[in-house]
């Protein structure tokens, strides 16, 4: 092989190298500006009383999930928008996926996924501009609603981690089992056949406030780690809870 078509070949390849290393900054570069910074990006109305006392997550948490609704959900009825929010926390609760809702919301796809996230609206390169503000009203109350220490919302998805809309045929959904359909989404979940499931689901899935006990005590290990980490006895017994739950 010739010195030229040798030297030809390295400038391919650090050409490519160039372009992933762009991609992979812009994905960074977007992610802090829709998920971390999303209560400066979509603030809540002035008008919007919220108490926040009786919601179970951070602010920067609910406002994931607010627009996580938005996006991916704004056109359906409300038992659609409410199905697509549970199947969020749903993950949220589950040892496979992250435990903050922020990160279940920005959490990328196998390899070879056209996307390149979980919820298609994160990575497809449009702008997220919040232009409807009614429905940016609707969707704040939908996260209000299923992230209350005391809702009283049923998850509607039978437990589901995953749905695709209705126009769709998925090869990834023939090994699971649909557990309903709500407006023009499809709702999966693991079977119950134990060979095929890899982690059992816990019981409290189905509870009506089975996210508020979760939370609960995710912020207590967390508690607990960061008293360890002070290493002394008074932060153990008088240290206070981090005021936004770091995920995993």
């Amino acid at each position: 092989m010739t010195f030229n078509r040798l030297f030809a070949r390295a400038r391919v390849w650090f050409r490519q190298r160039r372009q992933s290393l762009r991609v992979a900054v812009a994905a960074s570069i977007t992610s802090s500006l829709l998920i971390a910074g999303a209560a400066q990006a979509t603030d809540i109305p002035a008008d919007m009383k919220i108490d926040w006392g009786s919601i179970v997550v951070s602010r920067d948490e609910l406002m994931c999930l607010a627009i996580n609704d938005y996006w991916e959900a704004r056109s359906e009825v409300t038992a659609g928008r409410i199905a697509v929010a549970r199947v969020v926390l749903n993950r949220a609760m589950d040892p496979r996926f992250p435990s903050n809702v922020c990160n279940v919301i920005k959490q990328t796809k196998v390899p070879g996924s056209k996307t390149g996230c979980q919820f298609s609206w994160f990575c497809d390169e449009k702008t997220n501009e919040i232009a409807d503000s009614k429905e940016w009203r609707d969707s704040i109350k939908i996260a209000v609603a299923v992230l209350q220490k005391d809702s009283s919302i049923p998850d509607p998805t039978g437990g589901a981690l995953w749905y695709h809309a209705d126009f769709l045929r998925p090869v990834w959904a023939a090994g699971f089992e649909s557990t309903t359909i709500i407006g023009t989404h499809v709702f999966y979940r693991e079977p119950d056949n134990a060979r095929t499931l890899a982690q059992p689901r816990k019981p409290f899935i189905y509870r009506l406030n089975a996210f508020a006990e979760f939370v609960a005590k995710r912020n207590a290990r967390l508690q607990v780690a960061m008293a360890r980490d002070a290493g002394s006895a008074i932060a153990m017994k008088d240290g206070a809870v981090p005021p936004q739950p770091v995920a995993r």
